[in-house]
């Protein structure tokens, strides 16, 4: 986690001079409208699971059933509800 942190940040920092950019959701010509992304270390810690079922406000199969037929079905409707494609 640490490498990759420093990866990142140094990276954002050496393009752009500093760790915190302009992200324009809606393209550079609507340049009122964008987010501020901090990349200065440290970076806030998730735990990836944890962290999508608070956004998602659901429950995932446990961690030892996720191999089951009945976690890949859960996870293929939930794709299909949220429109992510997956193969």
């Amino acid at each position: 986690m640490k490498l990759t942190e420093d990866m990142l940040s140094q990276m954002v920092y050496s393009i752009h001079g500093s760790y915190k950019i302009k992200y324009h959701p809606n393209g550079i010509e609507d340049s009122d409208n964008f987010i501020e992304i901090d990349f200065s270390p440290p970076f806030k810690r998730i735990p990836m699971m944890k962290g999508l079922e608070d956004v998602l406000g659901i429950k995932f199969p446990k961690n030892e059933d996720l191999g089951s037929e009945e976690a890949r079905e859960f996870f293929d409707k939930l794709c299909l509800e949220k429109g992510v494609e997956c193969g």
